[in-house]
């Protein structure tokens, strides 16, 4: 990982300043690069798919890099990974770890009908297109030639004999046939009466054994086909078997099979994903979940010898309150906030004002999360407070919620931003110079303009990957996908979205003396999101007399990322965090 490099930069801890000033806190990144590397010591593991009595899963052990296939006995997996087991310390997985090309990382992967291949989507930290190659155990990979994709794994025929791929970038895709012995790929026309695909996402199922062609459109709802006889027909959508429920309150989420509860999670942990896996006497239920304390975790509940209700892991000495913030407009607004037990006192609440990480996302429908991640507990066991907040625009209350910040009512997303800052403030959590939000993607658009728009709020800003040009959608490498979720589609005009749009908000500021402080952290090769608008920001608010730095990856991208590097990153940005709160407050925690 690096910085971008000008005038007058220095190296420090593996990274270079964009300009002259260093970027605040370069002296506490070895405190939490140390934390981070302590919390970064569980193994990541991947929900299972299964056929032919194997399994084949991802798993990123302590030290390595990125994930890597594997396969091994089905039967053996369930026992390894039962959820009697599930927060034991797993040291390696079972089975064998598939070959793959050096460099390369998993996008995606799918299992063949027999148990034997893995059709798996590989790329390298250049590019999130993959390209498909075949694995198998003790044999070398197989490269498919002509097929790109875009996290869209490819689909088995039933005999195993070709793959389905949906290749390409979004929205220039297209099906494609490779078969895997002789024969020549073949491409498949979409259904005519799929229309225009630009902001729709595709993907490829099976259903009933034929090939089906799934399309998400953020406004129109989700259409099906189903291949037969070499020709699309309508389908109507899978109903989801409904044996499987999560029902959530203020204390967690429980897990329930058949009614029946059999794990419970604590406020910050989420169930990223799970799959019922039938045998002959019995199904498993396999569960993949998250959080700050064990980011990425499965586990097999078997029905003959579940428990009538296991417990979510949580390290006792870190508490997560769920909670709800009152919004200007009267609506409640979810907040997760996760605190050392020392920090609070008797009535839960904290004994003084803390440095406060507020996360948000708030676009797309998207759920967002306490952040799955080293960089939580690292901040926490810091004497920080860090918050995630669920804004409108996000999807983590139903379509409405969503509806509630797109297009048209986008401010509505970044206003709730600066009231959950203001309520936790009020509440005594913080204090407005003590918190820094933090936002990725759409998340750094949010966190920019709110600062930009209500500057009193904030102590400083973190904003990585940021969407900061909301009129000129086309300048993003993904633009053309977005333009319903900003209403570029006929809701909006430009001014419109130019009321919020950094870029053109920071160009009606005189002095930007009164920002807090922004650093804006660039991936340098990120395809989604045109990272000039953020120089531009950057560049302007410093012209403006502000204070602002650029953080730049050289090898990251909008997707995976070497752990190692995602480590580095992470000190230097809970370094800059803190060091902001200690301009608020002096002497004040997070410090070594």
């Amino acid at each position: 990982m690096g910085l971008c490099c000008g005038r007058g930069a220095g190296r420090h801890g593996g990274t270079v300043s964009t300009f002259k000033e260093a970027v605040p806190g370069i002296g506490l990144r070895p405190h939490f690069r140390a934390f981070l590397e302590h919390w970064d010591s569980t193994p990541r593991q991947g929900l299972p798919q299964f056929a032919g009595g194997q399994a084949a899963f991802l798993w990123r052990g302590p030290g390595e890099a990125f994930a890597s296939l594997h396969l091994a006995p089905e039967a053996g997996l369930r026992d390894a990974w039962n959820v009697r087991r599930a927060h034991l310390e797993v040291a390696a997985p079972p089975g064998a770890r598939l070959p793959t090309p050096p460099g390369a990382i998993v996008r995606g992967f799918t299992i063949s009908p027999d148990g034997t291949r893995i059709a798996a989507l590989l790329s390298t930290s250049a590019s999130e297109l993959a390209e498909i190659w075949i694995l198998a155990a003790g044999t070398q990979p197989v490269h498919i030639p002509g097929a790109t994709s875009w996290y869209a794994a490819p689909v088995w025929e039933p005999d195993g004999g070709g793959i389905w791929v949906l290749t390409g970038k979004p929205p220039c895709q297209q099906i494609m046939r490779s078969p895997l012995g002789s024969g020549h790929t073949q491409e498949l026309p979409f259904p005519t009466d799929l229309g225009n695909t630009t902001g729709s996402r595709l993907s490829l199922t099976h259903g009933r054994g034929n090939l089906r062609l799934a399309a998400k459109n953020p406004g129109t709802g989700t259409r099906e086909w189903e291949l037969e006889s070499g020709a699309w027909h309508p389908a109507a959508a899978a109903a989801p078997a409904g044996r499987v429920e999560l029902v959530s309150d203020l204390h967690g989420t429980m897990v329930t099979l058949d009614s029946r509860p059999v794990y419970r999670l604590s406020p910050a942990e989420y169930v990223s994903s799970f799959t019922l896996q039938p045998r002959a006497d019995a199904t498993d239920l396999w569960i993949q979940t998250a959080s700050p304390e064990r980011p990425s975790g499965v586990f097999c509940v078997d029905e003959p010898a579940r428990s009538n209700e296991s417990s979510g892991d949580s390290s006792s000495h870190i508490v997560h309150r769920k909670v709800t913030a009152l919004a200007s407009d009267g609506v409640g607004v979810p907040v997760v906030i996760s605190a050392r037990a020392s920090d609070l006192g008797p009535d839960g609440f904290p004994v003084r004002p803390l440095p406060l990480i507020l996360t948000c996302y708030g676009g797309f429908g998207v759920t967002h999360r306490t952040e799955a991640e080293p960089s939580v507990p690292a901040w926490l066991d810091s004497g920080g407070v860090y918050v995630a907040a669920h804004l409108r625009g996000g999807g983590e209350m139903g379509r409405d919620w969503h509806e509630a910040g797109r297009g048209p009512r986008k401010m509505r997303t970044i206003q709730d931003l600066i009231d959950v800052a203001g309520f936790l403030s009020s509440a005594g959590w913080t204090t407005p110079g003590q918190t820094v939000p933090f936002g990725a993607s759409h998340g750094g658009l949010v966190v920019t303009a709110a600062a930009l728009l209500s500057p009193a709020s904030f102590g400083g800003v973190v904003a990585v990957a940021p969407l900061l040009d909301t009129v000129n959608l086309h300048r993003h490498g993904l633009g053309k996908q977005w333009l319903h979720e900003f209403g570029a589609d006929g809701e909006c005009s430009d001014h419109d979205r130019a009321a919020y749009s950094p870029v053109h908000v920071l160009g009606r500021i005189g002095s930007a003396a009164a920002l807090p402080p922004l650093l804006c952290c660039l991936l340098g090769r990120d395809e989604r999101v045109d990272n000039s608008a953020a120089v531009e920001v950057v560049t302007g608010i410093r012209e403006r007399g502000g204070r602002a730095w650029l953080l730049h990856e050289d090898r990251g991208g909008h997707g995976q990322r070497a752990a190692p590097e995602v480590l580095d990153f992470s000190a230097a940005v809970l370094a800059f965090a803190a060091s902001i709160s200690r301009e608020a407050r002096p002497g004040s925690e997070p410090c070594p």
